[in-house]
C-alpha cells in the first residue's frame, strides 16, 4: 500500500480536526494518514509534536469548559405526557462538578469523594501520628506545670 505525501494542508486539516475532537483516529482519517505515520511523524518533528499537544490541551480546555457549563448552568431536558412535549426541566449534574474538583483540586478533595483539609494532611499517617504524640507531650508538660503551681499555692 503507497503512503501519500504528507502536506503542510494534510497537517493542517489533521490539528484542526484534534483541536476540536480530541481523537486522534477522526483526525487522522479527516487528513488521510493513518495513525501508525502520525504517531512516526510526532516522534520526528518536535514542531508536529508540540502543535499536536498544544491541540489536544485546547480540545480538553473546550471539554471542560463544557463540562462545567453542565454543572453549573445545567441542561435542559424535555417532560413528555402522552407521548407529546409538555414542558422542561433544567438538570445539573453534581457528578461533573466533583469531577471537575477532583482533578483541579486533587489536595482537597481526596480520590475516594472524602474532602480533606489541606492545611492537617500535609504528611501521612506517620507524620499524623508524630504531631498527635508532639501534642500529648506539650499537654503533659502543661498538666505537669499546672500540678506544681498547684502544689507551690497550696504550701504557701
Amino acid at each position: 500500500m503507497a503512503r501519500t505525501a504528507w502536506t503542510a494542508r494534510r497537517r493542517r486539516v489533521f490539528l484542526e480536526t484534534l483541536r476540536t475532537s480530541a481523537n486522534v483516529s477522526a483526525s487522522a482519517r479527516a487528513s488521510g494518514a493513518s495513525r501508525r505515520d502520525l504517531y512516526r511523524y510526532r516522534q520526528n518533528d518536535p514542531a508536529f509534536r508540540e502543535d499536536w499537544d498544544h491541540a489536544l490541551e485546547e480540545a480538553l480546555d473546550d471539554l471542560e469548559g463544557e463540562l462545567r457549563r453542565r454543572a453549573v448552568e445545567g441542561v435542559e431536558k424535555p417532560i413528555y405526557y402522552g407521548g407529546k412535549p409538555c414542558g422542561a426541566v433544567r438538570s445539573y449534574s453534581d457528578n461533573l462538578g466533583m469531577f471537575l474538583l477532583k482533578s483541579r483540586r486533587p489536595h482537597v478533595f481526596a480520590s475516594n469523594g472524602a474532602i480533606r483539609n489541606s492545611d492537617a494532611d500535609e504528611g501521612g499517617p506517620d507524620d499524623a501520628r508524630e504531631r498527635l504524640e508532639q501534642m500529648l507531650e506539650r499537654l503533659e508538660a502543661l498538666s505537669d506545670s499546672s500540678n506544681e503551681n498547684d502544689d507551690d499555692t497550696s504550701s504557701a
